[in-house]
């Protein structure tokens, strides 16, 4: 009789987890994508937003900083409220044949070199973040970054960001020397100067890895921010005061 029971129940069991699966998306009952959710609707978000040239990275069906960033840059470009949520009116221009793709606009850099006079000038040029030095410093970019103060230099890549530009050491080396000039990793913000093209933009960077990253084997996790003359914080769409300041710092200002 035991043995009858401990069978039934067993199979009641089996049939509840058969009819009734547990519901493993984290995607809300709204329909809304944001930060954190996660499932076969963000796989299906990335896929499109990877197709029309926005999301460069592996998809995981997690929503991210990088997803985030992606969908931020679709809905600045198609005209939406940029405000990296992936909402009813998103998602229906997303996937409509309506849907802009992004191509990076070519941008004469050479309007940014330096003019000779005899030597070099150690200071770079203002350059508006969204007007050209998002274009000048595109996506999967890489440039050489030198601290204003000590003169010393390493190599960068652009990895995202939209607002400002997210980036990461290229290699181990380059993130040791990151550590020497700021002394370890630290959110201070330093005026340096992005050499790219032979052009010199003033920015200012931080040396603290934080949120994703998209570069491995280079002695650091996450990635840091380089801001230009009029870029914004992702967090909340302003000016960082302390970022302008070292801006204008390294165009001599």
């Amino acid at each position: 009789m035991r043995r009858f029971c401990a069978l039934v129940l067993a199979l009641t069991v089996t049939f509840i987890f058969i009819v009734s699966p547990l519901n493993v998306s984290a995607v809300p009952s709204d329909g809304i994508l944001r930060n954190q959710s996660q499932g076969e609707e963000v796989v299906n978000l990335q896929m499109r937003l990877r197709d029309l040239g926005y999301f460069n990275y592996k998809v995981t069906g997690h929503f991210g900083a990088a997803t985030a960033g992606a969908v931020r840059l679709f809905q600045e470009i198609n005209g939406l409220s940029p405000d990296g949520v992936a909402g009813p009116q998103t998602l229906e221009i997303l996937y409509s044949t309506a849907a802009i793709r992004f191509t990076a606009r070519p941008t004469q850099v050479s309007e940014f070199l330096p003019v000779s006079r005899g030597g070099r000038s150690s200071l770079g040029v203002m350059v508006d973040w969204f007007e050209s030095g998002r274009y000048i410093f595109p996506r999967g970019a890489t440039a050489r970054i030198i601290d204003l103060r000590t003169g010393r230099s390493f190599n960068i890549k652009r990895t995202g960001g939209t607002n400002h530009a997210d980036s990461e050491a290229i290699s181990s080396d380059d993130s040791r020397i990151i550590r020497e000039i700021w002394g370890g990793w630290d959110w201070e913000r330093r005026a340096v100067i992005v050499e790219i093209g032979g052009a010199r933009i003033a920015a200012s960077m931080n040396g603290m890895p934080h949120g994703y990253e998209a570069i491995g084997n280079n002695a650091m996790q996450g990635h840091f921010c380089v801001h230009f003359y009029n870029s914004r914080l992702h967090v909340n769409n302003r000016e960082c005061p302390e970022h302008q300041a070292m801006v204008r710092r390294a165009a001599g200002q």
